[in-house]
């Protein structure tokens, strides 16, 4: 059992074992969306929630807009998102606007 949000939140173990008197649960979880980024992907992400267009993100980090798509389309992929605000919404809680 897990909390989560103040509730408890039961997951079906994968795995539940003891030996030699130590009890060893395996359960699922669900990563953190911030997790799920690489370090680059988290950086178009951040300047994003900022306001930036995907040109300007292109100018300031010194990659290709072409590359930039790309980041965009894997974040898009890896938060099962399909807009800018739907990525933003999921990252919310990582406060992106942070420096």
């Amino acid at each position: 059992m897990e909390l989560s949000d103040g509730a408890a939140v039961q997951r079906k173990s994968l795995l539940d074992v003891t030996e030699h008197g130590v009890r060893c649960l395996l359960v699922p979880v669900t990563p953190e969306p911030h997790d799920l980024l690489s370090p680059r992907e988290h950086e178009v992400a951040r300047m994003v929630g900022r306001g930036y267009t995907n040109k300007q993100i292109a100018g300031v980090l010194e990659i290709s807009l072409n590359t930039v798509s790309a980041h965009m389309r894997r974040i898009f992929t890896k938060l099962g998102v399909g807009s800018r605000a739907a990525m933003v919404a999921a990252l919310n809680g990582e406060n992106l606007a942070a420096v």
